[in-house]
């Protein structure tokens, strides 16, 4: 019997990557449900996964197995999912916000970051409010998101730019018009782009309104970060 454990411990050891990487395969072998950094290791996967009552009774049956691990199983797992839930949040709101639900998306960034307070929501995903939350037609109501673009990458003029796009149709010309002509100015990759904005500057120095609805139109299908 001695030598038949070694034999199925040295397996379960083998297994030890795919039992961690997929928790309900782990917990079908009961034979190797007796090492508590496997449900350590399978209680994060299904945590990371957003399945916290999984998480929770991995993590407890570890805590079982080793009397040293010092945790509570779910504070653990709510220590991992929640900032799962929160990112899945995040990219709730970028498909919103493309989609001209701009409140909806404002209030999913909200939720997102009431839920996790340590959240950090990356350039893109401000970016992607600013520029579609604009286009949409609430260009006020996103202009948070454009300067909290600007605060992370303050030298991506594409970042500039959505802020140029959002200051115009929110009434800021002057600032507007700073931000167009940095893209102007270190953007030279695509002429037609810089056509464009150079179309906008004249435009709105002339105290015209260049975004049609047409205009609007092609810009949906324009976004850079």
């Amino acid at each position: 019997m001695e030598e038949l454990d070694k034999l199925l411990s040295r397996g379960c050891e083998w297994l030890k990557y795919y039992l961690a990487s997929h928790p309900k395969a782990l917990k079908q072998l009961r034979v190797c449900q007796n090492q508590s950094s496997l449900l350590m290791e399978a209680g994060r996967k299904l945590a990371t996964g957003g399945d916290p009552e999984g998480a929770i009774a991995f993590f407890g049956a570890a805590r079982e197995l080793d009397a040293n691990l010092d945790l509570d199983a779910e504070t653990e797992a709510q220590r991992i999912v929640v900032p799962y839930l929160a990112r899945n949040l995040v990219e709730k709101g970028n498909m919103l916000v493309k989609k001209g639900e701009v409140k909806e998306a404002i209030a999913t960034l909200a939720k997102a970051q009431k839920l996790d307070p340590m959240l950090e929501i990356s350039a893109y995903s401000w970016n992607n409010l600013c520029w579609f939350g604009s286009l949409h037609g609430y260009a006020a109501d996103v202009m948070y998101a454009c300067e909290n673009t600007v605060a992370l990458d303050p030298e991506n003029v594409g970042i500039r730019d959505s802020r140029g796009l959002a200051r115009a149709l929110s009434g800021d010309i002057e600032g507007a018009i700073a931000d167009f002509q940095a893209f102007l100015d270190f953007w030279a990759d695509n002429n037609e782009k810089r056509l464009q904005r150079q179309r906008w500057i004249e435009a709105l120095r002339a105290g015209d309104r260049p975004f049609t609805p047409e205009e609007i139109e092609t810009l949906l299908n324009q976004f850079y970060v």
